[in-house]
């Protein structure tokens, strides 16, 4: 009963929901719904007796950081040149202020949110004991790449497909801050890139 239990709950809170949210084409519904599920995923972590915060603490990879952000800074400008040249660029050139608000608030509005619902629940609710890490990087990128498909753009449906994977080995291999940092870092060069367009 409760296994099926979860399994309805995976599929609303990462299927269904997306799915519903697409059809409504609302920033403010995105957000607000992203909150509310990660609200939801803190109290149902905070009383998982087998979860422990310390798996949270562990050191940065930074060498695993700078490698794959330099990854992304190489293919994200490769990406714009390819669909459209005159994006790149082109946030921090026509509103720099703002550019550098979203910047600054980028990893806690958004990033921090996705990776406990993505990485920390996703792995600790449903897969706590499956050491299938192929399997599970593959379904993993699924959910995450499908739960962009509230922004009704190929892009970022395509480009979260493309990092998802990355982002689940730094979190399963390496560690949560680092996931975090990687996260972050890749989401600025997405905006500063011109390509944040396609992620609101």
């Amino acid at each position: 009963m409760v296994d099926s239990l979860k399994k309805l709950e995976f599929f609303f809170i990462f299927l269904a929901l997306p799915s519903i949210i697409c059809f409504l084409d609302s920033t403010i519904i995105v957000f607000a719904t992203l909150y509310l599920v990660f609200i939801l995923s803190l109290v149902i972590l905070y009383f998982d007796k087998t979860f422990s915060l310390v798996f949270l603490k562990k050191k940065i990879d930074w060498r695993f950081v700078s490698t794959f952000t330099f990854l992304f800074m190489c293919l994200g400008i490769t990406y714009v040149l390819l669909i459209d040249k005159k994006l790149l660029f082109i946030f921090p050139k026509t509103n720099f202020e703002l550019w550098l608000v979203v910047i600054f608030v980028y990893p806690f509005l958004s990033v921090i949110p996705q990776e406990i619902i993505y990485r920390v629940f996703f792995f600790q609710r449903y897969f706590p004991k499956n050491n299938n890490f192929n399997f599970l990087m593959i379904l993993n990128m699924i959910v995450f790449s499908y739960g962009h498909l509230v922004f009704n753009n190929v892009h970022a449906i395509f480009i979260t497909a493309v990092v998802s994977p990355i982002f689940t080995f730094a979190y399963l291999k390496k560690s949560f801050l680092t996931c975090v940092v990687l996260h972050s870092l890749g989401g600025q060069i997405i905006f500063t890139l011109g390509l944040g367009k396609y992620f609101y």
